[in-house]
């Protein structure tokens, strides 16, 4: 049984990194990104289902937590401006290849989910510990060794292995809040985005308290609306395509939540881009010109 199971595991790493059409062998082999307006999952503004093989995929995540998590231009002395992210890459680097190589293949139905809110990010796996809580940090075992080895091998990562010390130190470093990790059928970790003091803490800035805030202000409007602007027009094209298009046709299509689409339906409606002619049932959406 036990050469059954690592047989499985060792196909399993092959189809990950090797396969074209990863999905149609190992169907839960899916890393689902989801951005939220404000600390709970009432309001979607993006989401991303990655299907690929598995270093696709690594890479796919990182370019939505770049997209979507904000950039600090530190000034040191007269050289050039040092551009980093707020949550630190090799941080958010461990974490996902964590979440990919420790994750329990064979559960099915569950995804790698990362989320990021306002205030943090979260990343979670399917799989609990398969070490003592005790040893926790201190140990390294991996559920999948031939995929953490592949890892190791194409060198998407500086180290491998008893990274949860690195994540710590790396956010530590950042001057950021120690993350938090959760055990049980899932394993997540949550790293805290950075508060305002804090990004001007990061930026090096010795101004005012005020300076700090319109910057952080500017940027973080930059991407709210950059994200909502997506997913607006997204509406736009569809309901200039079915006029009669119901909320729930609307999130399936696009991807969100009903109550995501109903919030971005209400931004349009308050800017006067649309408007509803008649009732939620057999009533039609009109674009204003």
């Amino acid at each position: 049984m036990g050469v059954l199971t690592e047989n499985r595991k060792f196909k399993n790493a092959g189809v990950l990194f090797f396969c074209d059409n990863v999905e149609k062998f190992i169907s839960q082999a899916i890393v689902t990104c989801v951005l939220f307006k404000g600390l709970d999952k009432q309001f979607i503004l993006d989401k991303k289902d990655f299907k690929l093989d598995i270093s696709s995929n690594y890479e796919e995540v990182l370019k939505f937590l770049y997209t979507n998590l904000k950039i600090v231009y530190r000034m040191e002395g007269f050289g050039p401006r040092k551009e980093m992210l707020e949550i630190p890459d090799k941080a958010l680097k461990e974490c996902i290849i964590n979440a990919m190589t420790h994750r329990d293949y064979s559960e099915k139905g569950a995804f790698i989910q990362v989320d990021i809110f306002d205030d943090r990010v979260e990343i979670s796996n399917p799989g609990g510990l398969i070490i003592k809580e005790s040893e926790f940090g201190t140990r390294s075992l991996s559920r999948n060794p031939t995929i953490f080895s592949l890892f190791n091998k194409l060198e998407l990562v500086e180290h491998i292995g008893s990274g949860i010390g690195r994540i710590k130190g790396e956010m530590k470093k950042a001057g950021l809040k120690e993350p938090v990790f959760q055990f049980g059928k899932f394993f997540a970790v949550t790293l805290f985005r950075p508060t305002q003091e804090e990004l001007g803490k990061m930026a090096g800035e010795t101004t005012t308290q005020k300076t700090t805030q319109k910057t952080t202000q500017k940027t973080t409007q930059k991407t709210t609306q950059k994200t909502t602007q997506k997913t607006t027009q997204k509406i736009l094209e569809l309901i200039k395509e079915n006029p009669k298009i119901s909320r729930r046709e609307l999130a399936k299509k696009i991807g969100i939540t009903e109550d995501g689409i109903k919030f971005n339906l209400n931004q349009l409606k308050s800017q006067k881009k649309i408007k509803r002619i008649g009732p939620d049932k057999g009533g039609h959406w009109e674009i204003k010109e």
